[in-house]
């Protein structure tokens, strides 16, 4: 990362935090409500269903050898297969 792309990003994230630290000096920042901490569990178990999900459809595309040909890289034809590139 470039040194002025990191200037951007740290300016911007202390930018984005000036609002939050003026809120909690004058006491009118909020507390978390008492269901917060069910709702950060409930929101890890599903993104890690998610990946356990898309985890096993990936071994299965790979265990049955499923395979898109945009993914492989195009090979040049063997010399006498009578390929595009010979006359």
């Amino acid at each position: 990362m470039s040194r002025r792309r990191l200037a951007a990003v740290c300016a911007g994230a202390a930018a984005a935090l000036v609002p939050a630290i003026a809120a909690a000096q004058e006491g009118r920042a909020l507390g978390a409500p008492e269901q917060a901490a069910g709702a950060v569990v409930m929101t890890i178990a599903g993104v890690l269903v998610l990946f356990a999900a898309a985890g096993v459809g990936y071994l299965y595309l790979r265990l049955n050898g499923f395979e898109w040909d945009f993914q492989k890289k195009e090979l040049p034809p063997e010399p006498g297969s009578g390929g595009h590139h010979e006359s």
